[in-house]
């Protein structure tokens, strides 16, 4: 059972539905509600009783009701922590109430802006004191129990009544859901205060453009990661400004890079990436022949790309590029000899950032139209294999598999990648990516792809980034020579396509794990 024992309780809300329900609640459990303005109101008319917030804070309302829980007084009863000794002798001393419980939603100014609000309107839908209850509850989770949305009051009360209390658990996962409120709201009102403003940000960065000219674009920090350093905020050392493109471009390649080097470290790594999908990538014992072979896995392509490397780059790397055009390089460090070359490239940006550190625990944001999806970064990346056929994957195929698996992660769904061996390196030997369907990416790009650049097919790993949902593919990679494929299985006809490899002597492996990229 829970040692929180709350005897005081702050209630104010917009949206008054189910109020009256929660509060008889905590008035039967012996707890104080407190409260002002138009919550109090209905408080009262509802035959509960209610202690003005007036009378906690030593202040009265203000200001047409702009000013009434902002006091040093509230503040002080939500923020004191009850486990240290200091904080109750000086809470007793400053004749601060603890506030154990606080039930708040916001002026509602999401439904102002979609209701076409003048100006003025709103202005006066900006919460502050609101913000400020919740962060201060939040932050105190293991005190305070804060509830931001209607639809949690009954599963608190469930739980109340069942365990007597409300857990710790319980209360931390309200305080994440009340930062999450804050942060929404705030980001609304930064939104359209962006449109009514042509003030330029202050905080972050503004981007040449966006995804084409005609689009302003900035990038600002956010930290949805565990790490110390961030790409976005890394600044070109020479070059014209990043586009939006540029920057995404950026993030592909450099992600990939990172992958491929914690896979083999003892190795250098190269990523190139047009369009945001890897046209070329090359591991290799030697720095200059993994961009080289990186580099001629598609020239066409890699006009304009992005390069990401893992380790210095120096003036025998920067030379290669004395004929080419490249937008963007990205190492852990350019050599003073290389800056020298480089510099003569005066549109080339340089950015000059460490590889992602593994398991960072990043979170991605993407927008939709009226919303905004999270979702973890796929971080997992060693992969493991099971052999499913009759021929296994060979030992000797192990590192090339694994390298494959990397390159389908980080070309666009759906997708395939032939990799093989060449001159000591692996490498994308051809791909295809942002299909419909998986065969198209065979027939009509990897195909004709590895025919006109000669490619021993049969030397070759084939790997997808998502099961094979027909035999179709792997009749058709038969008829090219593939004799080895890796997929994550999971498909209702995995045994079809696991008898039709049998039928043509190829070996499959699954990995278990699914790459979608979108």
């Amino acid at each position: 059972m829970s040692n929180w024992r709350p005897q005081r309780a702050l209630l104010s809300v917009t949206d008054k539905t189910n109020l009256e329900t929660i509060a008889s609640f905590l008035v039967n459990r012996g707890i104080e509600l407190v409260s002002s303005g138009g919550t109090a109101q209905y408080l009262m008319q509802k035959g509960l009783p209610v202690t003005p917030v007036e009378q906690l804070a030593g202040t009265p309302e203000a200001f047409g009701g702009r000013m009434k829980t902002l006091s040093f007084n509230i503040m002080s009863g939500i923020l004191f922590d009850r486990a240290k000794n200091c904080d109750v002798e000086e809470a007793t001393t400053l004749g601060i109430s603890p506030i154990d419980i606080v039930i708040c939603n916001l002026y509602a100014f999401e439904d102002a802006v979609k209701k076409d609000a003048s100006e003025k309107e709103l202005v006066e839908k900006i919460d502050v004191g609101g913000p400020t209850m919740l962060r201060a509850a939040a932050k105190n989770s293991s005190n305070v129990l804060v509830l931001c949305d209607i639809a949690d009051y009954e599963n608190i009360l469930n739980e109340w009544e069942r365990d007597g209390s409300v857990g710790e658990q319980t209360r931390f996962n309200m305080a994440a859901k009340a930062f999450e409120r804050t942060f929404l709201y705030d980001l609304a009102i930064y939104s359209k205060w962006r449109k009514l403003s042509p003030q330029a940000p202050t905080h972050g960065q503004a981007l040449r453009y966006g995804e084409n000219p005609h689009q302003a674009a900035l990038v600002l920090p956010i930290q949805n990661h565990g790490a110390t350093h961030s790409l976005a905020m890394t600044k070109p050392l020479q070059g014209k400004e990043l586009s939006s493109n540029n920057l995404l471009d950026a993030d592909a390649a450099w992600k990939a890079m990172s992958e491929l080097s914690w896979n083999f470290s003892e190795q250098k790594s190269v990523c190139v990436v047009k369009h945001g999908n890897p046209c070329g990538m090359a591991v290799h014992k030697d720095g200059l022949q993994a961009l080289k072979t990186a580099w001629q896995c598609d020239p066409v392509s890699a006009f304009g790309g992005i390069l990401a490397f893992s380790f210095e780059i120096d003036e025998t790397i920067a030379k290669f590029f004395d004929d080419k055009f490249i937008e963007v390089l990205i190492a852990p460090a350019f050599s003073a000899s290389a800056r020298e070359i480089l510099k003569t490239k005066k549109n080339l940006r340089l950015l000059e950032v460490d590889a992602k550190t593994l398991n960072e625990g990043e979170w991605t944001l993407r927008s939709v139209h009226g919303g905004v999806l999270w979702q973890e970064e796929d971080e997992e990346s060693f992969s493991t294999f099971k052999n499913m056929t009759n021929t296994n994957l060979s030992d000797e195929k192990i590192a090339l598999a694994r390298f494959g698996v990397i390159a389908t992660k980080y070309l666009k769904s759906n997708c395939l990648a032939l990799v093989d061996e060449h001159e000591g390196a692996l490498r994308i030997a051809a791909s295809g990516c942002g299909q419909p369907n998986r065969l198209d990416c065979l027939t009509l790009l990897i195909a004709p792809r590895a025919r006109a650049a000669n490619i021993n097919v049969e030397n070759c790993v084939l790997v997808s980034d998502a099961f094979f949902p027909f035999r179709d593919s792997i009749d058709a990679a038969a008829t090219y020579g593939v004799k080895t494929i890796i997929q994550p299985g999971g498909s209702m006809r995995d045994q079809e396509v696991i008898e039709a490899c049998n039928q043509h002597n190829i070996a499959m492996a699954f990995t278990g794990t699914r790459h979608f990229r979108h």
